[in-house]
């Protein structure tokens, strides 16, 4: 019986061994594909072949993922099952008001925006439980920064629906869209330009061209959102040094360049979108830019419609009337359009998400693991830790959550579960003990 049971696990290993490099083709596949939503729609509609994609690898992970959530460690395998529970509640409910709703069609932007989650979670946890996951995982991310960057060089020449001295939306809907994008990469690169061994003048040309074209977009929250979080990384890595005590001229080269490197940002958005300048400055002074106003009047307007169906809401992914197409805020965005339920299951998941951020940074910070291959995994745990609450935070004035940029929050936090449990590898190995097998939620939250 045991020989038998031995041959079945081994057979397990060696099946989803081989679906391994269709699936990494099939997520590198699906991040090049979610840069160009426009690009690739099917029947008018945007980003439908990086729906396919994601569908594809939802399927293929989803067979495998009963093997790869054994080897996860039991707080990544807890976050995965609540995170896609909630998600997959919010597509049930997101369907069910097709029978109410205005534009029944439109209700399947909700579902496209939360099966990215089942595309990229399993599929990442997959490929990085294989061997030599940590080299497939890095592959992932330098797909992410390829994509950045050639993408805000086709805003920066003027393709893509860019417009040199305004709004560029590159090849997205809308320029606050080009923003978030942008913006979720950013802290990935610098993440790798740090951990660099090689080709350090080439990541930071990297980071200074997604820089200009996060300019060129002409969003101010996701400028600020940007540029603050890139600060946030730089912060939090100099307070990894700290705690280890390394690199200290480093340090106090960072904390001299840092006011430095906020002045040139400014001074480069002034210089190529007065526009957004202006209104960034009126802001700031605390004025009120007619941007704030309209979001002001957005949000009141939405909270008023949530207000009128507080159970069921107006249904999945209709408009804000012929005035917007969503409510530029993820939580009036799910009150409006799911009531109650909708706001609540969605509170679940960016508080699990936040715990687990939080939890992680601290981790990181105060560990004592000093190689070289536990360095790596941790500056990456903190530069994807980043990303994702770039996401969360322009989401609360940019986006609510739509198809075209939901890719950019499940692909860090999927990235950043990868690289956690590369941590946790690292540290039980250097303990000379494992931990690594899944268990019950209440370990969501363990250090």
């Amino acid at each position: 019986m045991d020989h038998q049971k031995t041959q079945e696990v081994a057979l397990s290993v060696r099946h989803s061994a081989d679906q391994h490099p269709m699936l990494q083709a099939s997520v590198l596949l699906l991040i090049v594909s979610i840069w160009f939503p426009g690009a690739t729609r099917i029947a008018g509609t945007d980003g439908s072949l990086s729906f396919l994609l994601a569908l594809f690898c939802a399927l293929v992970s989803v067979v495998c993922y009963g093997e790869t959530a054994r080897r996860l460690h039991r707080t990544e395998a807890a976050l995965a099952a609540a995170v896609l529970t909630t998600s997959a509640v919010i597509i049930v409910l997101s369907l069910l008001s097709m029978l109410y709703a205005d534009s029944p069609l439109r209700t399947m932007r909700a579902v496209f925006a939360q099966i990215f989650g089942f595309a990229t979670i399993p599929a990442v946890a997959a490929i990085s439980t294989r061997p030599k996951g940590f080299e497939a995982v890095d592959r992932l991310v330098m797909a992410m920064i390829i994509m950045s960057v050639a993408t805000s060089c086709l805003v920066t020449i003027g393709l893509g629906d860019a417009k040199f001295a305004d709004r560029a939306e590159g090849y997205f809907k809308h320029s606050n869209q080009l923003g978030i994008a942008l913006s979720a990469g950013l802290p990935l690169i610098a993440a790798r330009l740090v951990t660099a061994r090689r080709h350090r003048i080439l990541l930071l040309g990297c980071l200074a061209a997604v820089l200009l074209g996060l300019v060129k977009s002409g969003s101010k929250t996701n400028f600020v959102v940007g540029v603050v979080g890139l600060g946030i990384f730089f912060g939090l890595y100099s307070i990894y040094l700290v705690m280890r005590k390394q690199r200290p001229i480093s340090v106090i080269l960072g904390v001299v360049a840092a006011p430095v490197l906020i002045q040139v940002c400014l001074v480069t958005l002034q210089s190529l979108n007065p526009r957004a300048y202006k209104l960034l400055s009126v802001q700031l002074s605390g004025g009120e830019a007619h941007s704030i106003v309209s979001r002001q009047r957005l949000w009141s307007m939405s909270i008023d419609l949530g207000m009128t169906h507080p159970f069921i809401g107006v249904g999945a992914g209709q408009p804000v009337g012929d005035i917007a197409p969503h409510s530029h805020n993820l939580f009036i965005d799910y009150f409006r359009t799911l009531g109650v339920p909708g706001v609540a299951l969605v509170a679940v998941i960016a508080l699990l998400v936040a715990g687990y951020l939080v939890t992680a940074v601290l981790s990181t910070l105060f560990g004592n693991d000093r190689s070289e291959g536990a360095t790596e995994a941790n500056v990456m745990v903190l530069g994807s830790s980043v990303s994702v609450w770039n996401y969360l935070a322009a989401n609360q004035m940019s986006d609510s959550f739509g198809p075209s940029t939901a890719p950019f929050f499940w692909l860090p936090l999927a990235l950043l579960m990868a690289y956690r449990g590369m941590q946790r590898s690292l540290q039980a190995g250097s303990d000379g003990h494992t931990k690594l097998y899944a268990t019950t939620a209440p370990q969501l939250f363990e250090r």
